[in-house]
């Protein structure tokens, strides 16, 4: 239940919600755009699959939407996004992997929240030996284990193919202990999600959605 809906969340919105200018979990919920975006994943995309009665993950899912506004706690964002690949594959995976099992195709939101994830990843090495990406024009740390770092810079290096970029890191089983281009549906509106990112900003594509 809680890997499942309380770090899954976190996961599947807090990178999208930092690269769109946010800094804590609390703003998530205040942001309109985030916010509807955050609502549907949740309810619609994780709480529906975790196995449980609809009655008791749905009320658990309320009280983590409440904890995300709390105005006494500052989460941030930031923060969330340490080792954030392999947090994806525990507490987002799963919840994508039931939804193919019982709709035919990967979720658009949690695919959404896997271009947000590579798009926060589109970094560089620093004279420091550091891993940074941009937002807004300012610098933030990527910190991860340092293969899966060369990994995504090496990809990166290719950014003019931005559908090449998805595919090759979907498909890539170091980062996720297996092909995610076989799970139908992901690899395609993953790359189509990290293209309008990159067209339009993490916003304006999340509203989109």
């Amino acid at each position: 239940r809680k890997v499942r809906i309380l770090n899954g969340a976190h996961t599947a919105s807090s990178l999208a919600a930092f690269c769109s200018g946010l800094d804590t979990v609390r703003s998530m919920t205040e942001d309109p755009v985030v916010s509807k975006y955050l609502n549907t994943v949740m309810f619609d995309e994780i709480v529906p699959f975790v196995p449980l009665p609809d009655a008791e993950r749905r009320a658990y899912a309320e009280t983590i939407m409440e904890r995300f506004a709390n105005p006494h706690i500052r989460h941030e964002l930031i923060s969330i996004a340490l080792n954030c690949v392999s947090k994806w594959q525990v507490g987002v995976l799963s919840s994508v992997k039931d939804c193919v099992a019982k709709h035919g195709k990967a979720p658009v939101g949690l695919s959404f929240s896997l271009a947000a994830l590579l798009n926060f990843y589109h970094g560089a090495f620093v004279a420091n030996g550091d891993y940074e990406g941009q937002r807004q024009g300012a610098a933030y740390p990527i910190r991860d284990n340092a293969d899966l770092l060369a990994i995504m810079n090496a990809a990166w290096q290719d950014a003019g193919d931005i559908g090449k970029v998805a595919t090759s890191l979907l498909a890539d089983t170091r980062l996720w202990g297996e092909d995610l281009t076989k799970v139908a549906g992901l690899a395609e509106q993953t790359a189509a999600a990290l293209s309008r990112i990159k067209a339009v900003g993490v916003k304006a594509a999340m509203a989109e959605r």
